[in-house]
């Protein structure tokens, strides 16, 4: 009973929330309530991605074609049958969730059972010649617009919808991995050799985290589809499979939280820089050399400092204070150079600064921001040290 009133309550607390995001959007312009869908959607790839790569271990680097199989074949279908199947628009979304989730698993099933029993950089390789050949196939079809790209029609604004996806897919991944079968996959992950002596179908487990994976990528781009009312191959590019793997390494393999955290802010981040000014080219320079110093001394904190986390915190403080003056008052000096005095237009250095983050990041933190953990009361108190240090028994 108490199993069920739990199940019961996280449903309700999902559709409010759901809903809780759709009120906020409607009071936004349309450019915002673009970037709430995109990042739900991106929340989305990324943890599906991560099942694969994260929870069972394997290097898949072709999620792009899962997410444009969708797409297209959620606009196919609406060109082709909506005007004549008279649903009410909720009913046609699921039905065409469903639809290019069913389409993306089984072009997951078709790569994989040939390709998994590959693993490493081989099947990296194989994955990414399979997204480009997708791309390539979908360009040269006039069928679906061909290069130009095809238009979907009626478009769907179910912003609601996007994160109902996105939770559900979390949900789905977390429950797997609370439940004997998730063992299966983490043992893959650990030692494939281990796992099959033990008794695990190493391919049928890698071809079921594919296939779920590339289910939820599908449904990802169906509405996409719906929303955009327009898809191209230019949309489904390598770069887009990059930045999704991006997410999960820089988010932790393994970690659900760290996959959601790291989509939400890698997806924002380069949008957010659209809106930088211009500014001249030493201040550039004198940023850098902030970064520089911030990322020495909190190297150097996190290798020879095995203090009390508060003591720790104000020397990352201290460091961070010392990077910002540095930087602020380098800026206007260097800044007089003729060479470093030219005006650099902020919005073309978004990929930069895009770029950059993800080499700090790397270097502070190799593992992943969450590693292989998921966020819990019970990890922020030991990460905290509020805990305590364990007993040693004499």
């Amino acid at each position: 009973m108490k199993f069920w009133l739990g199940r019961t309550g996280s449903i309700l607390l999902a559709f409010a929330l759901c809903a809780g995001i759709q009120l906020l959007a409607d009071q936004q312009s349309d450019f915002v309530q673009r970037l709430i869908v995109l990042a739900g959607l991106y929340v989305t790839l990324a943890v599906s991605l991560n099942l694969i790569n994260g929870i069972t271990g394997q290097f898949s680097m072709g999620h792009a074609a899962f997410y444009q199989i969708g797409a297209y074949t959620a606009g196919f279908i609406a060109m082709k049958f909506y005007a004549g199947a008279k649903l009410p628009p909720e009913l046609w979304m699921i039905l065409s969730l469903l639809t290019g989730a069913a389409v993306a698993s089984l072009a997951g099933l078709v790569v994989g059972l040939p390709s998994l029993r590959l693993k490493g950089d081989y099947l990296a390789i194989v994955t990414l010649g399979f997204g480009e050949i997708i791309r390539i196939i979908v360009q040269n079809q006039p069928a679906i617009g061909g290069a130009y790209g095809l238009s979907v029609a009626p478009r769907f604004e179910m912003i609601w919808l996007v994160w109902l996806l996105a939770i559900l897919c979390i949900a789905v991944c977390r429950n797997l991995l609370k439940t004997a079968h998730g063992l299966q996959f983490l043992a893959v992950r650990e030692d494939e050799v281990a796992s099959s002596a033990m008794g695990v179908n190493v391919t049928r487990t890698k071809v079921t985290a594919f296939l779920l994976g590339s289910a939820f990528a599908g449904a990802a781009g169906a509405l996409l589809a719906h929303f955009e009312g327009f898809v191209s191959p230019k949309m489904f590019t390598m770069d887009v499979s990059f930045i999704i793997v991006t997410m999960v390494v820089l988010g932790g393999t393994g970690s659900i939280t760290g996959a959601t955290l790291a989509a939400i802010g890698l997806f924002f981040l380069p949008e957010k820089m659209r809106d930088l000014p211009n500014f001249p080219l030493g201040n550039l320079v004198a940023t850098g050399i902030g970064i520089i110093i911030m990322v020495v001394g909190f190297r150097h904190i996190a290798a020879s400092f095995h203090g009390k986390i508060v003591e720790r915190v104000m020397r990352y403080l201290a460091i961070l204070t010392l990077a910002v003056v540095v930087a602020l008052v380098l800026g206007p000096i260097v800044s007089k150079v003729p060479t470093l005095g030219v005006p650099v237009e902020g919005a073309k250095l978004r990929m930069v600064v895009f770029a950059v983050t993800l080499i700090v990041l790397m270097l502070l933190r190799p593992q992943g921001i969450f590693a292989h953990h998921e966020f819990s009361w019970d990890w922020l108190r030991k990460v905290l040290r509020l805990d305590g240090a364990k007993k040693v028994p004499a």
